[in-house]
């Protein structure tokens, strides 16, 4: 009984430790960011928007337009070993009709891709996956992050 108590206590406190340590670290790289871009309001830092198939969304310099999603999360209902994934195509092209073709994707956390002096992260695709029903790409909404890098 002693060790199942002391092991939990254990968890608890080390787990906690850690979450304070990510977020003094996160708060660290965030700092000097908003202290160099300091004449940027919050909005021109960064955005949220969201697209779908139909859609070509300007943002500022940018023109975006979707082309393709791979949602392999797991669905509503069902049990999986693997919380899968979400792999966004996308079609970015700036004010000179430059064009770029990237993919963003998003595991557990969103993993950045550049843009013609963006930093661009994929927040979420809704709806979520349900047990049964298949989603077809013209019901299904992309959300984005865009910041904008000095």
């Amino acid at each position: 009984m002693f060790k199942i108590v002391y092991f939990s206590i254990f968890v608890f406190f080390g787990c906690s430790l850690e979450s304070s340590a990510v977020d003094e670290h996160t708060t660290m790289e965030a700092s000097p960011q908003l202290q160099h871009n300091a004449s940027l309001s919050n909005e021109q830092l960064s955005s949220v928007i969201k697209i779908d198939i139909s859609k070509i969304v300007k943002h500022h310099d940018l023109i975006l337009k979707l082309l393709e999603i791979e949602d392999s999360r797991c669905a509503t209902g069902v049990t999986c070993i693997w919380a899968g994934q979400i792999v966004v195509s996308l079609e970015v092209s700036n004010g000179n009709n430059e064009k770029q073709t990237i993919k963003l994707v998003r595991k557990r956390e969103p993993i950045a891709a550049q843009a013609f002096g963006y930093r661009l992260l994929l927040l979420d695709v809704a709806p979520h996956p349900k047990k049964g029903k298949i989603t077809q790409l013209r019901d299904q909404t992309v959300t984005l992050k865009l910041i904008k890098q000095p």
